[in-house]
């Protein structure tokens, strides 16, 4: 097991599950191992048809990267967003995510990326944590409308919700006044709660 201290994060660990490596924090997964299943059963129930541009928020250890171009086969582009930069060295030291000219990371918080002029994207991975909790701010419906503008017609959205449901309702809400139609998928790989958002291909005027 390898200890790593990270002003964002707190203390992280390296450690080696059924001879698998995996990231951990004090409380949760982090990368790989449990987390990594609950996005391979998630990333099952969508399409990948037309799906050419994703955008990660909330990067970790790139477990979710490996998973699309593993698993899943997709040869698009990526744009991983972290705020930690100990953990997107962490990512490039312990898991071999760098990047390359269909990956690009960068270090910024997710909430002032999705303020930024960017392209849109035909998928969205929201996996943001701090230790076992989602920060307040991408529960807030501030958040939410600003995402909602960075997704494509007919482009999905993902987001790991894990059981903190307080927040669903105005999510929920937020995400139909933006033309998105909304549904739930209960107890991911036995635990999770996954919101899928698919936005309306032609949008209303």
């Amino acid at each position: 097991m390898q200890k790593i201290r990270s002003k964002f994060s707190g203390v992280l660990e390296i450690n080696y599950v059924d001879g698998e490596k995996v990231l951990d924090s004090k409380n949760t997964s982090y990368s790989y191992g449990n987390l990594q299943k609950v996005w391979e059963k998630t990333l099952q129930k969508i399409s990948f048809l037309n799906v050419e541009r994703i955008l990660i928020l909330g990067m970790g250890g790139g477990s979710s990267i490996h998973l699309l171009r593993d698993e899943f086969k997709y040869k698009g582009k990526i744009v991983a967003i972290e705020i930690d930069p100990v953990i997107i060295a962490i990512a490039k030291k312990e898991f071999d995510v760098v990047e390359d000219s269909n990956l690009r990371i960068e270090c910024i918080d997710a909430a002032a990326y999705v303020k930024k002029r960017t392209w849109s994207y035909d998928l969205i991975l929201i996996d943001i944590f701090i230790d076992d909790k989602i920060p307040a701010k991408f529960l807030a419906r501030e958040f939410w409308k600003d995402l909602s503008k960075k997704c494509a017609p007919g482009g999905q959205i993902l987001f790991n919700a894990f059981t903190d449901v307080s927040k669903l309702k105005s999510i929920t809400e937020e995400l139909l006044m933006a033309n998105y139609r909304v549904n739930q998928f209960q107890k991911v790989n036995g635990a999770n709660m996954m919101i899928h958002a698919v936005k309306a291909a032609i949008l209303s005027k």
